[in-house]
């Protein structure tokens, strides 16, 4: 997974709280510019990921479409002050790997980076269904113990669920826990089959959009 990462903002205050942030939590922000075009020495084919603050709906795709065509291997993520279904769809099809709203806590923004960085798709909750999604039914107000119970899952299993809530890949799972990472597979699997849905991305907007928080982690 790559720690690395590009900002691009027009705001210099938004930049440099964004850049404290990221780097407490150990990612490296090499570069952090006011437009894609000011980026120096960058390969074209880094894997970095690239973060776009993009805060009008105006013309997301077509920036997101430039920074693919300058460096097509970036994982690229928009951030964005609001969404519409349909332009968070056109961006996806730009070649977006992640979809955030800037409102959301911090901790799911770095959490959102962290899967983008483990090549997961990350996208606004609601809009699961219009992109790919199951089709989850979201609850307002609903209590996370009773969705947990519902959906069978074992307290180990919530453990792991929290963990692909803050974006953690199995080896920083298994040391957590303080088991081997083959089991964290069989748990993920599991988790997978029991939510029935496709991926960890998945797994953790279901658990997101059900009250689950990351508290529930067992000390």
């Amino acid at each position: 997974m790559s720690s690395e990462l590009c900002l691009v903002s027009g705001s210099d205050i938004f930049r440099e709280g964004l850049t404290h942030i990221l780097e407490s939590e150990g990612f490296v922000v090499t570069q952090s510019v006011e437009r894609v075009r000011d980026l120096i020495n960058l390969d074209r084919d880094s894997d970095q990921l690239l973060l776009l603050d993009c805060p009008s709906l105006e013309k997301q795709a077509e920036r997101v479409e430039m920074a693919k065509q300058r460096y097509p291997a970036m994982s690229v993520v928009v951030l964005s002050d609001e969404y519409d279904p349909k332009v968070v769809i056109e961006c996806f099809n730009a070649g977006v790997q992640g979809y955030i709203i800037k409102s959301s806590k911090s901790d799911r923004i770095v959490a959102a980076f962290r899967l983008v960085a483990l090549g997961e798709k990350v996208i606004p909750s609601d809009l699961v269904d219009l992109i790919g999604g199951r089709g989850f039914d979201y609850h307002n107000g609903s209590d996370a113990e009773r969705e947990v119970e519902m959906a069978n899952l074992s307290p180990r299993e919530v453990e792991v669920l929290c963990c692909l809530m803050a974006g953690f890949p199995n080896k920083v799972i298994a040391r957590h826990l303080d088991v081997c990472e083959a089991t964290v597979k069989v748990h993920v699997k599991a988790i997978l089959r029991k939510l029935n849905v496709r991926n960890r991305t998945q797994a953790a907007l279901w658990a997101n959009s059900r009250g689950i928080r990351e508290p529930m982690i067992a000390a």
